[in-house]
C-alpha cells in the first residue's frame, strides 16, 4: 500500500493507524448512498465495455440489458428491499421490471470492488439479513457476472 502522504504527522512520521487502515473506494454508512452510487457508476462506465449508463438507478448493459444500479458497502449482504416502504414483494416497484440487477460491491480492503449482475426474481426469495437484505454468498451464487476489479 503506497504512503498517504496527508498522514505525515508534523514530526515526519506516517501516524500507525493510516498504515493499519486501507482507504475504502466507497464511504461507508448512511448519507453516502448518491454520492456512493455515483462514482461507482462511474467505475462500471471506464471499465466493463458495452455498459451505458441511462440515468443514476440504472444502467444498460450488453447481453444482460436493463440492470437496475446499486452500490454496497456492507460486509454482511445487499440490501434489495426495504423497512417501512411497499417494495417489500417482488413486483412491487418499476425496477423489478428491468432484466438484472448491477450491484457494486466495495471489499472495504482498499483494494477489491466487485461486480455482481443478477436476475431480480430470485433475490427476494434468499432475503436473510434482517428481512431485507441478501447475503454476499447468496448474491455471489446468483449472479450471471461476478468480475472481482483492482483498484488503487
Amino acid at each position: 500500500m503506497p504512503y498517504d502522504m496527508s498522514m505525515i504527522t508534523s514530526k515526519g512520521s506516517q501516524a500507525p493507524e493510516a498504515l493499519l487502515k486501507p482507504k475504502p473506494f466507497l464511504q461507508r454508512g448512511n448519507g453516502h448512498q448518491r454520492a456512493n452510487r455515483r462514482k461507482a457508476q462511474e467505475f462500471v462506465r471506464q471499465n466493463l465495455p458495452g455498459l451505458t449508463v441511462l440515468d443514476e438507478g440504472s444502467v444498460r448493459f450488453e447481453g444482460y440489458g436493463t440492470c437496475h444500479f446499486a452500490a454496497y458497502t456492507d460486509p454482511k449482504g445487499a440490501m434489495i428491499s426495504t423497512p417501512h416502504r411497499n417494495d417489500n414483494e417482488y413486483g412491487s416497484v418499476a425496477w423489478h421490471s428491468r432484466d438484472h440487477i448491477m450491484m457494486v460491491r466495495d471489499m472495504g480492503d482498499g483494494r477489491r470492488v466487485v461486480v455482481y449482475v443478477c436476475p431480480i426474481p430470485p433475490l427476494f426469495g434468499r432475503r436473510t439479513v434482517g428481512r431485507h437484505g441478501v447475503s454476499w454468498n447468496d448474491v455471489r451464487t446468483l449472479a450471471v457476472y461476478k468480475p472481482t476489479f483492482l483498484i488503487s
